[in-house]
């Protein structure tokens, strides 16, 4: 490969990942400005940020927003009320799947609500082992019946460079659970093992060696 390609190449691998990034969340910011100012011009008062003089005020309103829900939402009626109306929405066969999947989306960001999902590794006899997160340890009746001999469980295996993956039900016998935290053994799995976060955090874990000590001194 031509000098000038490689540099270009390298250059490429330093920006874009910065520029993509900063595209995704300025995205984000904005859409979240927009739905704030949206919310605003429901109650009749049109405002926008740059009559207003304070930008992104649309998405200060989205947060004050979002902080009162989760004030008011603590408090018994206002909590039975959006129960009552969650078990009505679930009762539509569409909007239970559309509503069950966006929920469990965001519960996982819930710290309190947030339960752990133990990484561990699938022993494939004969293919070799794959890397798979433990989704659910109580499994359906229906399913455990198949399997009454052996405790099931669910686990999810995640595709590389692909949105989707697996659900196996399989046996404890088979999985070996490791200490690696859910963050990074997925974006191992998702990238095919190629991440740069994980190589650098392999390369700082590294005891140093002999060249380089040799380097040093």
């Amino acid at each position: 490969m031509p000098y000038l390609a490689r540099v270009l190449l390298k250059g490429s691998v330093v920006v874009l990942p910065l520029v993509i990034t900063a595209w995704l969340l300025w995205s984000t910011l904005l859409w979240l400005d927009n739905i704030g100012l949206e919310l605003l011009s429901w109650t009749g008062l049109e405002i926008d940020s740059a009559s207003s003089g304070i930008p992104g005020f649309g998405l200060i309103v989205m947060l004050v927003s979002l902080f009162v829900v989760g004030l008011l939402i603590q408090f018994n009626p206002i909590n039975w009320l959006h129960t009552y109306l969650e078990d009505t929405l679930l009762r539509f066969p569409v909007v239970k799947t559309l509503y069950g999947a966006v929920k469990d989306f965001t519960v996982m960001f819930d710290g309190q609500k947030k339960q752990p999902q133990p990484v561990v590794l699938v022993d494939m006899p004969g293919q070799g082992t794959l890397v798979g997160f433990i989704t659910n340890q109580n499994v359906p009746a229906v399913v455990q019946q198949t399997r009454p001999e052996q405790p099931l469980v669910a686990v999810y295996l995640p595709m590389s460079y692909m949105v989707g993956g697996y659900t196996l039900f399989l046996p404890k016998a088979q999985l070996t659970q490791v200490d690696w935290s859910f963050e990074e053994a997925m974006r191992f799995a998702i990238t095919a093992g190629v991440s740069q976060s994980q190589s650098l955090n392999q390369a700082k874990s590294r005891p140093p060696t002999n060249d380089s000590a040799a380097t040093e001194m």
